[in-house]
């Protein structure tokens, strides 16, 4: 946090007068501030600012409370300029030299930074010309980079940052222009350079510095398909926490790790995620409030909580997340969460299909309309990201399996085609595989996977089993869930082609590790479903046959039902003879609402994921338990 310290400002004091900031009011109210007791410097601040409403010490003082203490950027922005224009017509001729020149410097810088956190970043490159002007002997040209990069003006920005990386007058800013300077490279899709700045950085800042530099290496690894070094560089960086860092490596571990189908470590570093972000300033904690649920919504969704992931990836597409800290493009940020919202809404269709197999009559109207609705919106959504996407970073790139355009997603990158097309998206990944590039080769079975998916849809069946094969034998050992997505489409394409034997293999693997992949990529399990004769029982089978989960079949499983103390309890059989499951549904008091329950506890868990969230794990990962540090919320509350 950039501070400044009274006794500065008391120093230049005697020269000209008292100066506004040089009150003990305004004393008292500023050490309070420097010891992050933002309630309490709030109050003498506002008690300065009803006796003296235009005194613009008070007013950046304000802006600095509202900046670091609450993270509320626009009204810092506002009193930050009021406190400009008030020292300037306080000394109209040279502010810069005037008594107030401390302060009227540190009002410029602050001024520009908030500008460009609110992403005028024209304007925050103005302040920043400005104040070198005026301020010769305390250049900050090193700041010019990011806003530069921001509005892509990369070549000058990258000149910029090297030339002062060997100026001595900027040895100070060397961090930050290593840092922009791999951030410019990654976004130009130069992976390994960017890479190679990331790791000089953190190599030179050494543990205990800002963990963003850690992270960001982590983050080139990982798009660099180095995902054991990724893993270790992100664990080093959660080692550094600081409360002023815009880092999130907890996030991108959450990510890795649900990607490798380890979910007991995806689901306690989200928890990790949340206090992270929670116990960081109020400024850092706002600005990542997007991101972090945007990670929650990616890993629900992949462990195959779809209808969490919806509410909170529907939380997402209603409010974005500033975008000033990252150099990713705002509509690919926007084209992201709407493309994995389109997926949770998908899967929540088929989840409503499911329960109109088993309803009572009186429900069947509500879910006919929320299931219209929800069609009706995912086809909006599916426009939204190819009108985002192709329009702006363009589809090639949010093809690839990570990098400065891509979806960063691979285990999701194979439904693209249900926004742009199987015919588009085949042309695209067609043109990839002609590039020739050093990081090609390891994107190829990513690609592949993607062309196996779109095949299927564009009815080149033969040809989609060809890819998606593989894609299996190609893809890394750690892309657990991408291979059996993989495997899921797999099966569809098999049976496309009479080949129900083969495609039981892979349906089999799936219901023992990834059942949720069948709900995602609508596959119906092939099931045998015997009864004891029972009026509940036969009700119950009556309508599993109804659901699009379940597809009549003398090869497949089997399902063996039986009726007893006003409940329904079956046993799946898989075709090799092995206990799949053991269900039992609610007692009720009648035959149809005994077979409804059973029907709703077997599509509940058969189709269910892996692991299982206890209440207390929901609450964590939302962020909602206290797991803010206590000395964070004692500094706080004081």
């Amino acid at each position: 946090m950039k501070k400044l310290l009274c006794a500065l400002l008391l120093a230049s004091a005697p020269l000209w007068g008292e100066t506004p900031e040089s009150t003990s009011e305004y004393a008292q109210a500023e050490s309070a501030f420097q010891s992050q007791k933002y309630a309490q410097a709030r109050k003498l601040t506002e008690e300065i600012l009803k006796k003296e409403p235009d005194n613009y010490a008070a007013l950046y003082l304000l802006g600095a409370i509202y900046h670091y203490g609450e993270g509320s950027i626009p009204r810092a922005y506002y009193c930050y300029s009021r406190a400009r224009k008030g020292i300037e017509r306080a000394f109209p001729e040279h502010p810069e030299s005037s008594a107030s020149g401390p302060l009227y410097g540190t009002v410029l810088q602050e001024l520009s930074e908030t500008a460009q956190q609110l992403e005028h970043y024209q304007e925050a490159l103005d302040l920043i010309d400005e104040r070198d002007k005026l301020y010769p002997s305390e250049k900050q040209t090193a700041r010019k980079g990011w806003p530069l990069l921001k509005l892509g003006r990369f070549d000058e920005s990258r000149q910029l940052m090297t030339k002062l990386l060997d100026d001595p007058e900027q040895a100070g800013y060397r961090d930050h222009a290593l840092n922009t300077l791999g951030n410019i490279e990654f976004e130009a899709d130069n992976m390994e350079k960017s890479y190679e700045y990331f790791q000089k950085i953190a190599s030179e800042a050494g543990y205990g510095s800002d963990p963003v530099f850690f992270c960001n290496a982590g983050e080139a690894a990982r798009d660099l398909l180095r995902y054991d070094e990724s893993e270790k560089l992100m664990l080093k960086s959660t080692e550094m926490f600081n409360a002023y860092t815009y880092s999130d490596p907890w996030g991108f571990l959450a990510e890795l790790y649900a990607a490798e189908s380890r979910m007991p470590e995806a689901l306690s570093a989200l928890k990790q995620m949340q206090a992270w972000r929670i116990s960081g300033s109020a400024q850092a904690s706002q600005n990542k409030w997007a991101e972090c649920y945007g990670h929650l919504g990616s890993v629900l969704l992949q462990m195959g909580y779809d209808e969490m992931a919806l509410e909170k990836l529907g939380m997402l597409i209603r409010r974005q997340d500033r975008n000033s800290s990252i150099s990713t493009a705002p509509t690919l940020v926007e084209g992201r969460l709407v493309y994995l919202y389109s997926l949770a809404l998908q899967r929540n269709i088929q989840r409503t299909r499911e329960k109109l197999s088993y309803a009572a009559w009186k429900e069947v109207p509500g879910l006919l309309g929320r299931l219209f609705s929800m069609e009706r919106q995912v086809a909006r959504e599916r426009d939204r990201v190819a009108n985002l996407i192709a329009a702006n970073t363009g589809v090639d790139g949010f093809l690839q399996p990570y990098g400065a355009k891509a979806l960063d997603l691979p285990s999701f990158s194979t439904a693209v085609w249900s926004c742009f097309g199987p015919g588009a998206v085949i042309a695209s990944v067609e043109r990839s595989l002609k590039v020739e590039k050093p990081e090609m080769a390891a994107r190829k079975p990513y690609l592949t996977a993607i062309l196996g998916e779109a095949y299927l849809y564009d009815w080149r069946v033969a040809d989609s089993q060809k890819s998606l094969e593989e894609a299996i034998k190609s893809l890394p050992a750690a892309e657990v869930k991408l291979r059996n997505r993989c495997k899921a489409v797999l099966v569809k394409a098999l049976n496309q082609q009479g080949r129900r034997k083969e495609a039981m293999t892979y349906l089999q693997s799936l219901m023992d590790t990834d059942p949720s992949q069948l709900r995602a990529v609508q596959v119906a399990l092939p099931v045998s479903i015997e009864t004891d004769g029972s009026e509940s029982s036969n009700s119950a089978r009556k309508w599993l046959y109804a659901s699009p989960r379940c597809q009549k079949a003398s090869d497949g499983f089997v399902l063996k039902l039986q009726a007893g103390q006003d409940k329904v309890s079956g046993q799946l059989i898989g075709p090799d003879g092995t206990s799949a499951g053991r269900f039992e549904g609610q007692p009720r008091g009648n035959p149809s609402d005994s077979a409804r329950s059973f029907c709703e506890v077997f599509h509940a868990q058969a189709f269910a994921p892996i692991i299982d969230l206890s209440q207390m794990d929901i609450r964590s990962i939302d962020g909602s338990t206290g797991a803010v540090r206590g000395e964070a919320l004692k500094q706080l509350t004081e």
